[in-house]
C-alpha cells in the first residue's frame, strides 16, 4: 500500500512533467522514446508471454497477479525521485534508528511483544543473537534501510554537520543490528568511494600530504584492530564456528541452481520462485530462477547501459548486498526504487538530473 501511495503521489506531484512528455510524443513528427522505457516494456512483454504460455502452472491466487507489472511504478518513482524525497526518507530511517538503539540498550528485539520475533536478549556474546528490529519485521529490513540511507546521503551530496550526525547515528545502528551482508556492502562502499575520491584529486602537494597522512592513520588503525581484536571479530562474523557461516544459504543456493539448470529458458514462468517457503537469498539467482536466462539478460542489459563513472560504486554496493540477500528484483521495493534512482539519475554540477538517452523512432 505504501508503494501504491508513493506512485500516485509522484504522478500527481509531477503531473505537468508526464503530461508534457505525452504531449511531445503525440505531437512531434519525430517521437522521442527513452531507451530505458523501451527496455522496461520489452521485459514486461517477454514476462507476460512467459506467463501466458505456461498459464496452467499457476498454483495459487497470489500467483495470478504478475509481479513484473510493478516495474512500471518503480520506473516512474525512480525517474522522478528528488532530493527532498531522499531527505524525507533518510529522516524516517534515522527516526527508526533511534528505536533500534533504544531496543538494543534495553535488551529487547522489539517493543511490540505480540510479534513472534520478540525476544529478550540473553547473555550471548554474539551480536548476531542480539539484533533489534526497530519498527520493522526483522533486523535485515532496518539494516538494509540504513545502508540505503547512507548511500543516498552521499549520492545527493548532503554534507552539512547535521548529516554527519545522521551518518554517525546510522553507523551505530548498523553496528547493533549486525547484518553481515550490510556490513560487507558498506565496507566495500567506504573503501572504493574513498579510493575513487582520492584518485580524482588534483595531485597538488597539499592533497598528496593529506592523502598520505590519512592513509597511514587508517592503515595503523586497521592493523591495531586486527592485532588486538582480530579473533573476537572473526568469532562474531563466523558465530564461533571457526569458518564462514552462511546460515543455510549454501543449501538453498544449491537447490535453486539445480532448478535453474533444469529450467534454463523459462525459469519458473515469470512466477516468483519460492522453495519450501524460502526465496533464493540471492537477487541474481532469484531473478534467473524466476524468469529464465533470456529475460534475465534483458534486465542486466538495462542495468549495464546505465552504469557510469558517477554511479558505479552505489550500484556495486547494492549488488554486493544482493549476493547474500534477495534485496532487489522484487518488482517494487525500497531497494528496487533506490537502485533504479542510482541507475537512471547521474550527478551533474551537484544536481541530480535524469539520465535518459533517447531513441528517435520515425513514423
Amino acid at each position: 500500500y505504501f508503494f501504491i501511495v508513493a506512485f500516485l503521489y509522484v504522478i500527481i506531484r509531477d503531473r505537468a512533467f508526464f503530461l508534457n512528455e505525452f504531449s511531445q510524443f503525440r505531437n512531434s513528427s519525430r517521437h522521442g522514446v527513452h531507451w530505458n522505457f523501451l527496455i522496461v516494456v520489452l521485459i514486461l512483454l517477454l514476462s507476460t508471454i512467459n506467463r501466458l504460455i505456461h498459464w496452467d502452472s499457476v498454483r495459487s491466487i497470489g500467483e495470478l497477479f504478475p509481479y513484473f507489472l510493478l516495474l512500471i511504478p518503480t520506473y516512474v518513482i525512480a525517474i522522478r525521485f528528488k532530493k527532498i524525497d531522499a531527505i524525507v526518507l533518510i529522516g524516517l530511517v534515522a527516526f527508526e534508528t533511534l528505536f533500534v538503539i533504544a531496543q538494543w540498550k534495553l535488551g529487547v528485539s522489539t517493543f511490540d511483544t505480540s510479534l513472534k520475533e520478540f525476544v529478550v536478549f540473553g547473555d550471548s556474546e554474539l551480536a548476531y543473537f542480539q539484533r533489534p528490529l526497530g519498527l520493522s519485521l526483522n533486523s535485515s529490513h532496518i539494516a538494509s534501510k540504513m545502508l540505503l540511507s547512507w548511500l543516498l546521503i552521499d549520492f545527493f551530496r548532503l554534507k552539512s554537520w547535521g548529516w554527519y550526525v545522521v551518518k554517525s547515528l546510522i553507523l551505530f545502528g548498523i553496528y547493533v543490528t549486525f547484518n553481515r551482508s550490510v556490513i560487507m556492502a558498506l565496507a566495500f562502499y567506504l573503501v572504493f568511494s574513498n579510493l575513487q575520491s582520492f584518485l580524482s584529486l588534483r595531485y597538488t602537494l597539499e592533497n598528496a600530504v593529506v592523502g598520505l597522512i590519512s592513509g597511514a592513520i587508517g592503515l595503523i588503525g586497521v592493523v591495531a584492530v586486527v592485532f588486538f581484536k582480530g579473533e573476537a571479530i572473526i568469532n562474531q562474523f563466523t558465530r564461533n564456528q571457526g569458518k564462514i557461516e552462511l546460515t543455510g544459504r549454501e543449501y538453498i543456493w544449491k537447490d535453486f541452481l539445480l532448478f535453474i539448470q533444469e529450467h534454463l529458458v523459462y525459469g519458473n514462468n515469470s512466477i516468483k520462485l519460492w522453495m519450501d517457503g524460502y526465496h533464493a537469498h540471492n537477487s541474481f539467482i532469484e531473478l534467473i530462477a524466476t524468469n529464465g536466462v533470456f529475460i534475465s539478460i534483458v534486465y542486466l542489459i538495462l542495468i549495464y547501459r546505465n552504469v557510469k563513472v558517477s554511479n558505479w560504486v552505489y550500484v556495486a554496493t547494492i549488488f554486493i548486498f544482493g549476493l547474500t540477500q534477495y534485496a532487489f528484483f522484487w518488482g517494487i521495493s525500497l531497494m528496487d526504487i533506490v537502485l533504479w534512482v542510482f541507475l537512471f539519475q547521474v550527478m551533474h554540477q551537484q544536481k541530480i538530473i535524469p539520465s535518459l538517452p533517447k531513441l528517435q523512432v520515425r513514423e
